[in-house]
């Protein structure tokens, strides 16, 4: 009977101790499981307000003027960080349009501040800014309107303009 006694004695030395152990460890997986949420919302928050700005550059990029380009560059972002359900109520969006011609280039700057409170331990910051930007080329071969015509028109489509010297010669044809 002595020998019983001693296996049970041992064996509850050994859940006393497996208890301490998963008082101690079980904290420290909750703060790992934590922080991985944590980072993981804020890398994708970061991703979300660059697809945001990429989508804007994109959308600046086929309009016909840089009005235009900086109206529709401000509406895709929000409808982007909106479709998104990020907590982002109010971007500030930043268009550049001073190479709108052809050949150049528009670039789009987002920049949002997220609420992380809800996944925000003790020592973190319960909301982050997040910036972003994206440059998007214009096709150089691409017209663009400046508002207002000028009324010229190169070359001649009627023969009788031509110069008497550049006239063609009946011979010719």
């Amino acid at each position: 009977m002595s020998a019983d006694r001693s296996l049970f004695a041992k064996g509850d030395h050994e859940t006393g101790q497996a208890l301490a152990e998963l008082v101690i460890i079980v904290p420290i997986l909750m703060l790992v499981i934590l922080l991985i949420v944590f980072f993981g919302r804020i890398e994708s928050a970061q991703g979300d307000v660059e697809a945001a700005a990429r989508a804007g550059a994109e959308t600046a990029v086929i309009q016909s003027d840089a009005l235009s380009a900086q109206q529709q560059a401000s509406s895709a972002v929000t409808s982007t960080l909106s479709s998104e359900n990020m907590a982002c109520p109010n971007p500030v969006v930043t268009t550049n349009t001073s190479h709108f011609i052809a050949g150049g280039s528009v670039t789009v700057v987002v920049t949002c501040v997220t609420n992380l409170s809800d996944v925000a331990a003790p020592g973190f910051p319960g909301a982050k800014t997040f910036t972003a930007s994206a440059t998007a080329p214009l096709d150089p071969y691409r017209v663009i309107t400046s508002g207002f015509t000028s009324g010229f028109t190169s070359g001649f489509t009627n023969h009788d303009h031509f110069p008497s010297s550049l006239a063609p010669h009946r011979a010719d044809l």
